[in-house]
């Protein structure tokens, strides 16, 4: 099976990854989750559905992303639809996660 490159967007509070989150995207996720919440000062919303490896490496990366952000009074919010390979991992891992992206005005929005 052919892995997409990692994709990410940005767009109201809701940080859009896609393709593979491979070793080599891991930097770069790590810069996006950082920046759009501003060093884990402020809520975001993870969007993880449409990506296809998630190894343990970006695992840790959003695991200490949660970490962080609770201890600053945010919070970092998973999302990852039912089917998908990201829902199978967070499921697995015992992750907090959304299976879809919350409503504005709920936690994680």
């Amino acid at each position: 099976m052919l892995e997409r490159p990692f994709s990410s967007s940005y767009a109201d509070g809701v940080l859009t990854l896609g393709g593979s989150l491979d070793e080599y995207a891991v930097a770069a996720l790590r810069s996006s989750v950082e920046e759009h919440s501003d060093e884990h000062r402020r809520s975001l919303t993870v969007e993880l559905s449409d990506v296809d490896f998630l190894p343990s490496v970006a695992i840790g990366v959003l695991a200490t992303g949660l970490r962080r952000a609770e201890e600053n009074g945010a919070e970092l919010a998973l999302v990852a639809a039912p089917g998908t390979i990201a829902h199978r991992v967070l499921f697995i891992t015992g992750m907090p996660y959304f299976e879809a992206v919350p409503e504005r005005g709920t936690p994680g929005a």
